[in-house]
């Protein structure tokens, strides 16, 4: 097969075993479906979401210009995946903080925090990795 197959496939496991896990602590925890969209508890958990989204896509930005002025080779590649990691994280710790504080379901913290260190763990596999060979 080729790279591109392999690369949808690698992709799709991840997102399938995300939902497999959303489900399973969605069942383990007693929580509720999880809503697709955003939220918010209150005044200020939506000032500080729009805050971290805005922090987010200021790294975006800035390692996106980083890449265009060094290339990706090399660190300078580390720093923009390193940052765009980052700003992910960023938004899933600032949300898990938000449910842990606000929420009537004070338990959906954990599913939060667990699927932000699937997605840190898939990244920094894909990292070491060199995405499994793919790249």
């Amino acid at each position: 097969m080729t790279t591109w197959i392999w690369l949808i496939v690698t992709l799709g496991v991840f997102v399938g075993l995300y939902y497999l896990l959303q489900w399973a602590l969605g069942k383990w925890l007693h929580l509720g479906k999880r809503s697709r969209y955003w939220t918010y508890h209150n005044e200020t958990h939506k000032k500080w979401d729009l805050r971290m989204r805005l922090v987010s896509a200021l790294i975006i930005v800035v390692s996106y210009l980083w890449n265009m002025e060094y290339g990706a080779s090399g660190s300078y590649g580390k720093v923009a995946f390193l940052a765009l990691g980052s700003g992910v994280i960023l938004q899933e710790l600032c949300r898990a903080y938000m449910e842990w504080k606000y929420s009537e379901q004070r338990r959906e913290y954990i599913r939060v925090l667990a699927s932000a260190g699937y997605v840190l763990v898939f990244l920094f596999t894909s990292y070491v990795t060199n995405l499994f060979g793919l790249v």
